[in-house]
């Protein structure tokens, strides 16, 4: 059978294609974004950029959204159809997307996702009280003004009441992101990382790291990385994407739905803090039970691959 072109590659130098890949990736669908701008607002350059910062006018939300679901296909899914094409022939057989996983499993992960609800608020709390040395206070300053920019343009994103918006917030948050950030951070940066480190335990935590770091949302890096490390022992332990694709999934869109229900008056509660207590016991529980689940996980797992083995 004839190998792929770039099997060859040294994990390391796998890793610096697929970091360009992002980048032409990033700029192709800021370009695409700006014609669309240009062409649906009959603006100019100039006009255009600007529409992209003015997250206040609720005419320029669609285009917005458009621009989100440019930047997820373009950053993450195109890249990662070509490298594991190139590097494997079978961009499926490379982020193991041939296997589903069994409904056992699923229901496993889902219920993992509702007990661990308490032990990522209580990572968030955790994350908001961490402060940088004096000397960094630009630093801070920064990262704090951006938060507040990524959180008003998601409020604005959520603010729905129809279920087409709810649709189009399913698609754009929950959908896309789940099938595109796994298949760049599990599926090419975890796997690549285990070959450079021979060690799978250190890829994980690294790729759960840069899943966290690139949303640029610091008071919101240990509870991000927190689910990455789930994410990517869900994706080894199972042996397949769609494992990690559907808790992501279920993380965004639990966001999405809370959101849309309570704008739609059906209950009331803030999708920021749905699940998170001040009760030691219930946060204590979340990581007791969520370390439970998720060895029965494990365990569940390497019964269902011995099984399949001959």
């Amino acid at each position: 059978m004839k190998k792929a072109w770039l099997s060859y590659l040294t994990p390391f130098t796998k890793i610096i294609f697929v970091l360009m890949l992002i980048i032409v990736g990033l700029i192709l669908a800021v370009l695409v974004g700006l014609f669309l701008a240009m062409i649906q607002y009959h603006a100019d350059m100039a006009k255009a950029i600007l529409v992209f910062s003015n997250v206040n006018d609720p005419s320029y939300i669609p285009l917005l959204k458009e621009l989100q679901i440019l930047q997820s296909i373009f950053l993450f899914i195109i890249p990662s159809l070509i490298a594991g094409t190139l590097f494997e022939q079978s961009s499926t057989g490379y982020f193991g997307m041939k296997r589903i996983p069994s409904g056992s499993i699923l229901l496993m992960i889902l219920i993992i996702m509702m007990v661990s609800l308490p032990l990522i608020n209580w990572m968030v709390s955790l994350n908001e009280m961490m402060k940088l040395p004096a000397s960094f206070w630009g630093m801070e300053k920064w990262m704090k003004e951006t938060e507040d920019q990524a959180a008003q343009i998601t409020e604005k994103f959520l603010d729905v009441h129809s279920m087409g918006g709810f649709a189009v917030n399913m698609l754009m948050i929950a959908v896309i992101p789940a099938i595109g950030e796994e298949m760049v951070f599990r599926g090419l940066f975890q796997r690549l990382l285990g070959e450079w480190f021979k060690n799978i335990h250190v890829a994980i935590f690294l790729a759960a790291f840069l899943f966290a770091a690139i949303h640029l949302q610091f008071y919101g890096l240990l509870p991000r990385m927190m689910l990455g490390v789930m994410f990517g022992y869900l994706y080894l332990w199972t042996g397949t994407l769609w494992a990690p694709v559907f808790a992501h999934f279920l993380n965004n869109g639990a966001a999405v739905l809370i959101s849309y229900l309570s704008n739609t008056g059906v209950i009331h509660a803030d999708y920021e803090k749905f699940g998170s207590t001040d009760n030691v016991f219930l946060i204590t529980g979340s990581v007791l039970f969520t370390g439970v689940l998720l060895y029965a996980t494990f365990m569940i797992s390497r019964r269902k691959i011995q099984n399949i083995e001959p």
